[in-house]
């Protein structure tokens, strides 16, 4: 199919005490969760396209793509699913400011980690949820799938409230040099 094309960010982390994690933020358009995604500009690969999206629309850099999962054809779209290892130290919550200029420019995405389990599939939307099996079949391949709950003082400790995923990654480093 020619025509536009979009890449989703199935942006993981395997946690070390735990299952892996999705990161995703919360949509704008409808209830739910969304991934980072976008439009492959011309003469852009599907990696390039991805990690630039992610780059825009997390202000996270130094991610690295494993593998695409899938294709979905949508709507006069090829939708092309990767599955990306996010780099150690991005925040279980942040918020940032998408740049680029793109529709969303300006617009402030709040993203938190998610399980990869049964119940991911129910909470993505925006097409986010398409490849959900092919992910969950992949990460368990790659990581352990135990679970270790989000607990308050988790969520506390790693919560950052504003401001780019540069910054929130400088204070969990912070954090993590100070003596207790």
């Amino acid at each position: 199919m020619t025509g536009i094309r979009k890449v989703f960010a199935y942006v993981v982390r395997g946690v070390v005490e735990g299952a892996p994690e999705l990161l995703a933020f919360e949509s704008h358009d409808e209830p739910g969760l969304e991934v980072p995604k976008g439009t492959v500009e011309s003469g852009e690969s599907l990696e390039g396209a991805a990690l630039r999206e992610l780059h825009e629309e997390t202000g996270v850099t130094d991610a690295r793509t494993l593998r695409e999962l899938g294709t979905a054809d949508w709507c006069g779209e090829t939708q092309h699913f990767l599955l990306i290892e996010a780099p150690p130290g991005v925040p279980l919550r942040f918020e940032h400011t998408v740049t680029g200029d793109g529709a969303d420019a300006g617009l402030v995405y709040r993203y938190r980690w998610l399980p990869i389990d049964a119940a991911l599939q129910r909470r993505l939307v925006q097409g986010g949820d398409r490849f959900v099996a092919e992910l969950r079949e992949a990460v368990g391949a790659r990581w352990r799938t135990s679970t270790v709950p989000e607990t308050p003082a988790r969520r506390a400790r790693d919560t950052v409230p504003t401001g780019s995923v540069v910054d929130a990654v400088a204070a969990t480093q912070a954090r993590l040099r100070r003596p207790e």
